[in-house]
């Protein structure tokens, strides 16, 4: 083989591996902003997590309260019933309270955007 081949053929190795290295170079920063994305949607899904363990635990308090007040029929309701009672069966005030069927007040509260907010 002349010199000239041998240099041809190595100019063409070289050329291979400049060819390799740039794609390799580029699957390595594609691979970077995977991985930065994965660990993004990562802390989204930490995110959410968090978020449906809260609801699920508005819901079991929800549910409690709504099966604590089956324990009551219709005409506890009406209103005045628990009122008629005559303080003179020896029952107080703080007593006819406790008997009293309404369920404690849930609190809502108005949420909005920051946006929407006076400042």
């Amino acid at each position: 083989m002349s010199l000239e081949s041998q240099v041809a053929l190595k100019r063409q190795e070289l050329n291979a591996l400049k060819k390799i290295t740039r794609l390799t170079d580029s699957m390595k920063a594609q691979l970077d902003e995977m991985a930065h994305q994965v660990n993004h949607m990562e802390s989204n899904a930490a995110s959410v997590s968090h978020v449906m363990e809260n609801w699920n635990s508005i819901t079991r308090s929800i549910s409690q309260a709504g099966l604590s007040l089956l324990q009551y029929t219709e005409a506890d309701y009406e209103v005045g019933t628990w009122d008629s009672r005559k303080k003179g069966e020896g029952e107080t005030g703080d007593d006819r309270d406790k008997r009293t069927p309404l369920p404690e007040t849930l609190v809502r509260i108005r949420v909005e955007d920051q946006e929407e907010l006076p400042n």
